[in-house]
């Protein structure tokens, strides 16, 4: 509506009531930014516009819907992406003890770095 809305510093651009892929794609060629952060990546389009992105030079923080880094490697488009090691870092969370608790962190390989152990279990 042209009003800010989300106030994340000066050097921040939000884009609102645009296709994700198609707002990927035009922020790129028309701002070369740095970084692109995007949510719930999943359609074939999200996958080719953060390919894109990253050829570009861009880097990327990408949400997306999973249960566990399983779950994610078994869907076809993203299990690729983590198969061809788009991203360097994987962190999975969960909302056992509050929204947003770091269940675990994976590596580009999709390798366990760390774990939230339950409480009361010692690592």
């Amino acid at each position: 509506m042209g009003v800010a809305q989300n106030h994340l510093g000066m050097r921040t651009d939000v884009l609102d009531c645009c296709p994700k892929a198609e707002g990927m794609i035009m922020l790129i060629r028309s701002m070369s930014p740095e970084v692109l952060a995007v949510d719930e990546i999943g359609a074939a389009e999200d996958v080719h516009a953060v390919e894109y992105a990253m050829h570009c030079g861009c880097k990327m923080l990408a949400s997306i819907h999973g249960a566990s880094m399983e779950e994610i490697r078994k869907k076809p488009l993203l299990g690729r992406l983590v198969q061809e090691k788009r991203f360097e870092r994987y962190i999975v969370l969960g909302s056992h003890l509050h929204p947003g608790q770091i269940e675990g962190i994976y590596d580009g390989r999709g390798t366990l770095l760390y774990e939230e152990q339950p409480a009361g279990q010692e690592v």
